[in-house]
């Protein structure tokens, strides 16, 4: 299934699914946007002039509650939605650009970004062995570790020991266990939702999941516990979620800018209390929210 937006619609909203959108093969302007209204105005412009009319791709898991999941519409069709549709449906609004989604297991998705310079993707954390790789914009989610299980809240890695943990291969959340309970019992799978059910079927213990993932899948099964690690257990691990495209990708600096913007006048905090919880906003310090990683250019850096 493809998911079409234009730059005038935000629509959203519902719990189990993703989008993928693209990116743009003419040169952008990359300027930044400021943290005061006539800062940000004028960034939005210049950014929107190098990005505008630009049709790009996004890449991603549709099973990524709340962040990207399909919900059924009035006509019956299956819309993708969630908090990163919102926010790509209002960076599309702002710079002029349109995207395609692209629904891919996150194995695949890593791969497809790499490889096109037209690609990105949504809710990832860099790290250095991916940034040899990627380039990221800021930080526009601050994410928490969640862990479901059937019995039991677990709050800490020791609550974890002598448990069997899943986790979806290659995520943060699989290198954080896997760095911190190296002789665990660990078991990875190509997507959340195969997770969730190994919990479910009682052949494993714990899902070591995205926090608002978890929160998701606990409101939709009965029975099912979720657990929050504290961030200092998992700092060095699991960072800021960003937007991440391909090695010198043209429309990072872009993203980064517009994501600058609306962090400084309080629309992705709105998309945030809609999606996830009102606890899970950034308030009034989105300094975690970091820089774009080394390579890109714009002016809010």
């Amino acid at each position: 299934m493809t998911n079409r937006t234009t730059p005038a619609g935000i629509d959203r909203r519902g719990f189990l699914k993703l989008m993928a959108a693209g990116a743009a093969t003419m040169p952008l302007a990359l300027a930044g946007c400021g943290s005061n209204q006539q800062a940000a105005t004028t960034s939005a412009a210049t950014t929107a002039a190098g990005i505008s009319g630009a049709k790009l791709t996004f890449v991603g898991d549709d099973a990524f509650a709340p962040y990207r999941y399909l919900e059924v519409q009035a006509d019956g069709t299956q819309k993708v939605v969630g908090l990163d549709i919102a926010v790509a449906d209002e960076m599309a609004n702002r710079l002029g650009f349109t995207y395609d989604f692209e629904p891919q297991e996150f194995a695949a998705t890593l791969a497809s970004v790499q490889s096109s310079d037209t690609s990105f993707t949504m809710a990832m954390s860099s790290n250095p062995e991916r940034e040899q790789t990627y380039d990221f914009t800021r930080g526009y989610y601050q994410p928490l570790v969640g862990v479901l299980t059937m019995n039991g809240e677990v709050k800490t890695v020791d609550d974890l020991k002598g448990k069997s943990v899943a986790c979806t291969t290659g995520t943060v959340q699989n290198k954080f266990i896997s760095a911190v309970l190296p002789d665990g019992d660990i078991h990875t799978y190509d997507g959340g939702d195969q997770c969730l059910q190994e919990v479910l079927a009682g052949r494993i213990d714990a899902y070591l999941c995205d926090g608002a993932e978890g929160q998701s899948m606990r409101d939709a099964n009965e029975g099912l516990v979720l657990g929050f690690l504290d961030r200092a257990e998992t700092k060095d691990y699991v960072g800021v979620y960003r937007i991440m495209a391909t090695k010198g990708a043209s429309f990072v600096g872009a993203f980064d800018a517009c994501i600058a913007e609306m962090l400084a006048d309080g629309t992705i905090d709105s998309f945030i209390g809609q999606y996830v919880g009102e606890d899970f906003k950034w308030g009034d310090d989105t300094s975690a929210s970091g820089q774009p990683t080394t390579g890109v250019v714009t002016a809010a850096n």
